[in-house]
């Protein structure tokens, strides 16, 4: 099997994760968006912010390090699997002493015992790292594609029967262990010899310096984007928190949830690239101009329909969240540029690089925003204040990756402008019947000119490729679509 071809199949596994994922997730969502008060998932979203930078911790950069490692030795291994055992046990014991002083420090007694269940995490989740780690290095999402859809339906319907019963917030942090302990129980299931694996620290100088860095800049980025809604819980409330994250939520389906699949492909193929001696740049630039032809298209599209979007995931309580949805979307649609980055200099081994833009770039954008909210006291400043951030975070990773490798200008350019064409043409029709309701709506349109925009978008995304001729239309699945859609019209 060549290369392309297993990244591709590797590619699909991970997208029908992620996709199927997505709908499991939205499902829950919108009956938990139903069942719990703003309130109360935005004292979640306090508590996960709480405990962000002890997440970051816990994976050490161990995931990453057994992805890139060229010559991974049974030491290594072991060592690995040690390291995630010490902090885990670690960070829950350290969680769970300091959950009342959080929860005094919010007057909430609720985000105590929010943070004592959500710490239960750190005792599961090393028993799976290392597993995983190496699943993904050997392409095997196949496999994980079942352990996460079965982890994640799990976990949805525990969360939705427990705040069905009335468990309020609890029903979201108890959700999440169930979903983590299966996670365990699978890749026991898919990779029975890891359970013989015995932990030590004898190569711990080896991990120590990837770690290092990679937890640096995961604690950098994690207190950076955690203390927004830290600020923003303290100056305007837990509501407006929950209505922030309802607003980025819709962001997200692309930022986090469709880029989560194509990273989890994108780092291991782009290593295995490096170790092969293949081009790099090529390889990148293909995806940064996939990545844009999908997402400018899905961004346009929740911008002009923000209130129909949400009223239909998370129903009319939301509806204050249709305001900051276009400014969360154009931070997504300026962030799929360079959403790759990352994961490129990884696998070049340049985590160097990586860091010093995060350590930079991180307090920046969270000095921002925090200013924004307390100076303005405003959701919408926030917002603001993320795109500016972002609109300063592109160019520093171009001149970070242009240290170590040619950014290629005229390709990037030529591409990027393709992908800017067929997204015109596809918001066309959506954005003629998003005029004629009125941009600035108060109440949803017809449930009919809703589907019809939606369908109407799809429709012309594709001609809308090959009439720009988009380098997405040259890549040989597209062909093999394209060309049994044609055979059937012809039959």
């Amino acid at each position: 099997m060549s290369q392309g071809t297993g990244v591709r199949r590797a590619l699909a596994f991970s997208f029908i994760e992620r996709w199927l994922g997505i709908i499991i997730g939205l499902g829950s969502n919108v009956l938990l968006a139903r069942l719990l008060t703003p309130a109360q998932v935005g004292i979640f979203s306090v508590s996960l912010s709480v405990i962000g930078v002890a997440q970051v911790l816990r994976d050490f950069g161990v995931v990453n390090y057994l992805i890139q490692e060229k010559d991974l030795q049974q030491d290594s291994l072991r060592t690995a699997y040690g390291l995630s055992l010490l902090l885990g046990f670690t960070l829950f014991a350290g969680v769970f002493a300091a959950a009342p002083f959080v929860a005094a420090f919010y007057h909430e007694e609720l985000v105590r015992d929010t943070l004592r269940v959500c710490a239960i995490n750190f005792l599961l989740l090393p028993f799976a790292t290392v597993t995983m780690a190496l699943m993904r290095r050997e392409m095997a999402f196949r496999a994980l594609a079942v352990i996460g859809l079965s982890s994640a339906g799990l976990g949805a319907c525990v969360s939705v029967g427990l705040a069905w019963a009335g468990h309020g917030v609890m029903a979201l942090a108890i959700g999440a262990v169930v979903t983590n302990a299966t996670n365990c129980i699978g890749v026991w299931i898919a990779r029975p010899e890891t359970l013989r694996l015995r932990p030590n620290l004898k190569a711990w100088r080896r991990l120590l310096g990837f770690g290092a860095q990679s937890s640096l800049t995961g604690v950098v980025t994690s207190v950076s984007m955690d203390v927004n809604d830290l600020a923003v819980g303290k100056v305007m409330g837990f509501e407006p928190v929950a209505i922030i994250s309802k607003a980025q939520g819709l962001m997200q389906l692309f930022h986090r949830d469709v880029m989560a699949a194509i990273r989890n492909v994108a780092y291991p193929a782009y290593a295995k690239a490096v170790r092969d001696g293949e081009d790099l740049e090529a390889q990148y630039l293909t995806g940064v101009t996939h990545v844009t032809a999908t997402a400018w298209p899905f961004y346009g599209f929740v911008s002009l329909y923000a209130l129909e979007t949400l009223r239909l995931l998370f129903g009319s309580q939301w509806d204050s969240a249709a305001a900051l949805v276009p400014w969360y979307c154009l931070c997504g649609a300026v962030a799929a540029t360079a959403n790759l980055i990352g994961p490129v200099m990884l696998a070049a081994g340049r985590i160097d690089l990586l860091t010093k833009v995060e350590l930079f770039w991180q307090p920046l954008r969270a000095a921002m925003i925090v200013l924004a909210a307390v100076w303005f006291e405003s959701m919408l400043a926030c917002a603001i204040a993320l795109l500016l951030a972002l609109a300063l975070q592109v160019p520093l990773l171009y001149a970070a990756k242009a240290r170590f490798m040619q950014n290629n200008w005229s390709v990037w350019r030529r591409n990027l402008a393709s992908s800017a064409g067929a997204a015109l043409i596809s918001l066309g029709a959506p954005a003629a019947i998003a005029w004629h309701y009125g941009l600035d709506r108060n109440a949803p349109m017809p449930a009919v000119a809703f589907v019809l925009a939606i369908v109407l978008c799809m429709l012309t995304w594709i001609p809308g490729l090959l009439l720009v001729r988009h380098p997405l239309t040259q890549d040989p699945v597209f062909q093999k679509l394209w060309r049994t859609v044609t055979r059937s019209r012809r039959t």
